[in-house]
């Protein structure tokens, strides 16, 4: 009977469960104290004999079961942390219409966080998103939805505590966290999707706990090379230009008049240029005459390229036909390509299920590029814009229901390709889509944002969002990518904000056919480089908290309430953590020069050498024409190069030891040589630090676990004026 089905509970397994009515078959699993999965739909099953109990518990939460329609409901100490909407909160019987949904009980006021790169502020109640992969460019970073990742995750905190939800899904999904009202239930949050089997999994702990163990199930992240963490440039312009290798010679000589570090350069995709159509792994020759010499001379000059590749081939690129014959595309029943609109022309995308279209994707990747001395790959316009459901791929499924799982295997094929023909070197990939699992190949980026003090700002809460999603390793692009040239005052302050990413790039394909470059307003350029100086000091600080977010899933960037309860904290501010150990400030209304900060009562702060008690507000200055403006944790360690800035900088590091008031703390710091995979082997120096903050004294206890030495200079930052000893 549709709108009420009676469930038979019995045991399925060691913390396994499993409900039955008629054809419909739900599987509950304990994954841990802190997890369990859900599993609903149609399936032949002849139930074991032995009944079991409804309700069960998961480490501090316990979990009742009401057989009726099924309805689940969390308690944390006796209270109620959600539960799914009674009566119905599943679409059993096609009672919703198609598709598999979830509702849950939604709290008034309680705080949404997550989906990916969503728009607008980080708190997401009352709104619905669409999550879908769409190349968006020109984007509103306030309101516009979907954007580029697929990520159908979200971490809810309210009156009782926190839990999260992920969907595991790689179909077109449909949030709603509270625009939908309904007569006949209370308040209400569902997801929706075009499955026939609902799967997910929850969450329980801190906000913190939740997104480290959503980002583990995801997979480990890639450790990027230390190189990719210093100022890496780009435009479209340069490429797309006729005298594309005279520009680009250019540029070198540019960072070398201002005296500028620079460590990587994203190739555009002009590079592969017929007429005005881009067509990947084609060398436009008459642009770049020697591409191997082209790849030395840049190398010579310490940057790495990183060539833009894409996953669709138009139907004018050269290897079409024979691609096409060889059945390497994503087909239509009928067997022919699926042919789609891409920005030049029609054309199709290669289909990654096919194990013939990946080797084939590796050959290109290994001869057209990385043959030339090329170890990095920029995977873009992979969102693989297949909404068609007859479209259909090799492995049977409707490319439709699988575009983000298309993009992870892309960037796969791309990474191997990498590891193949480096095998001693951590591979660099760079992918504008995808699922939170392709964490595991590659970093990311906001994507084709637009140049505005409005787009910097909610940008800033785009990836504070890819933050709280599983994308630790991400950035924007600096000025903004479409719209006109930003001016020194938008420059600046994007800028600012970029030092605190980890990823630091200027990208730009501005209306009027200029390229934004750090040099794009020269009377300014003092201040520029004083911001890529200070980028450059941070380069060690950032690499460390990068292990640091590999090995135990601290986010690069985060918003103070991930770690901080204070309800003073206000999260639609201007302030966030860079690391565990930095509280970063930037201005992103034009005109403005003052921020007020406020810092959690749980530490103490230092601003440069000035000692803050936590627990207060501040207003900062922060000049647009000056560097980005920081607090440092009392009770850190943060690494820095101490190195004169230029254009061939050497490295000298110092570690700065800021000491709390009174009481000891520990720390721990990450070194290598930057690229290559013997940190495995615990060839690395590892510091592990033990400071006691005495009435005197600092005593600073050191201890190296790794394999390899490090020579450092200690600086103490101390209010109190105390003695140094270094034990």
């Amino acid at each position: 009977m549709k709108f009420k089905h009676s469930f038979k509970p019995v045991k399925a397994g060691n913390n396994s469960y499993r409900y039955i009515s008629g054809s419909i078959t739900a599987d509950i699993d304990i994954i841990n104290e802190n997890c369990i999965k859900v599993k609903i739909g149609k399936a032949e099953s002849s139930p074991p004999e032995t009944e079991c109990k409804n309700g069960f518990s998961v480490g501090n939460t316990e979990v009742k079961v009401e057989t009726e329609n099924l309805l689940l409901s969390y308690y944390k100490n006796g209270k109620r942390l959600f539960a799914d909407r009674s009566p119905l909160a599943y679409n059993l019987e096609n009672e919703f219409g198609t598709g598999v949904f979830h509702y849950v009980t939604r709290e008034k006021d309680e705080k949404i966080y997550g989906l990916g790169d969503k728009s607008g502020y980080l708190n997401k109640n009352g709104r619905s998103f669409t999550v879908e992969t769409t190349d968006s460019m020109g984007y509103d970073a306030e309101n516009s939805d979907p954007l580029y990742k697929h990520v159908p995750f979200y971490i809810c905190e309210n009156s009782v505590g926190s839990y999260g939800i992920y969907y595991n899904t790689s179909s077109t999904a449909y949030f709603d966290f509270g625009r939908e009202h309904d007569n006949y239930f209370g308040r209400y949050k569902y997801f929706r999707c075009g499955d026939e089997t609902l799967e997910y999994y929850v969450f329980f702990g801190t906000k913190l706990e939740i997104l480290q163990q959503f980002s583990r199930l995801m997979g480990k992240q890639a450790l990027p090379p230390k190189w990719s963490f210093d100022y890496c440039a780009s435009t479209m312009a340069y490429t797309d230009a006729p005298n594309s290798y005279e520009l680009m010679l250019g540029f070198i000589e540019k960072l070398k008049e201002y005296d500028l570090s620079c460590r990587g350069f994203y190739l555009s995709s002009g590079y592969t240029s017929i007429g005005n159509q881009r067509c990947v792994f084609n060398w436009n020759y008459e642009k770049f005459p020697d591409p191997a010499e082209f790849i030395r001379v840049f190398r010579e000059n310490g940057i790495e390229i990183i060539p833009n590749i894409k996953p669709s081939f138009l139907v004018t690129h050269p290897m079409y036909k024979e691609l096409a014959e060889k059945g390497l595309f994503v087909k239509q029943p009928d067997g022919e390509p699926f042919v789609t609109q891409l920005w030049d022309n029609l054309g199709s995308y290669l289909d990654f299920t096919n194990p013939e279209a990946v080797d084939f994707w590796q050959s290109q990747v290994e001869e057209k590029l990385l043959d030339f001395g090329i170890r990095a790959t920029w995977n873009d316009n992979n969102e693989f814009d297949i909404k068609d459901p007859d479209a259909v791929a090799y492995s049977g499924e409707k490319a439709c229901r699988i575009r983000p799982k298309l993009t992870e295997l892309m960037v796969k094929a791309s990474f191997e390709a990498q590891t193949k023909k480096y095998p001693d070197i951590r591979p660099f990939l760079s992918t504008r889509s995808g699922s939170a699992s392709v964490r595991q190949y590659a970093q990311t980026w906001s994507g084709d944002n637009y140049t505005s003090f409005k787009n910097l700002k909610f940008c800033h809460f785009i990836g504070l969002t890819m933050s709280l999603s599983g994308f630790y390793f991400y950035g924007h692009d600096l000025g903004g990518f479409s719209g006109e040239m930003p001016n020194a005052e938008l420059l600046l302050r994007w800028l600012q904000h970029g030092v605190f990413e980890p990823r630091f790039t200027i990208h730009s394909w501005n209306d009027d056919g200029s390229a934004t470059m750090p040099w794009s307003h020269p009377e300014v350029m003092g201040t520029v480089r004083a911001i890529f100086a200070q980028r450059a000091r941070l380069i060690p600080y950032l690499y460390s908290s990068a292990y640091n977010s590999v090995e135990n899933e601290i986010p690069m960037n985060a918003p103070l309430f991930l770690y901080y309860n204070d309800k003073e904290i206000d999260e639609n501010g201007n302030s966030f953590m860079v690391g565990r150990d930095i509280l970063a400030a930037c201005v992103f209304d034009e005109g403005e020069s003052k921020a007020e900060v406020f810092l959690p009562k749980a530490d103490d702060w230092y601003l440069k050498d000035k000692f803050f008690k936590g627990g207060r507000k501040i207003t900062l200055d922060i000049p647009a024409e000056g560097e980005a403006v920081y607090l440092t944790r009392a009770g850190s360690v943060i690494p820095e190069n101490a190195a004169d800035y230029g254009f061939k900088m050497g490295e000298s590091i110092v570690l700065n030891v800021y000491a709390k008031e009174s009481g000891s703390f520990t720390g721990e710091l990450f070194f290598d040589d930057g690229e290559s995979i013997e940190y495995l082997n615990n060839n690395c120096t590892k510091l592990h630090f033990n400071v006691e903050c005495n009435e005197n004294e600092v005593v600073i206890h050191c201890e190296n676990t790794g394999n390899n030495s490090l020579e450092y200079d200690i600086k103490l930052i101390d209010f109190k004026k105390r003695t140094k000893i270094i034990k």
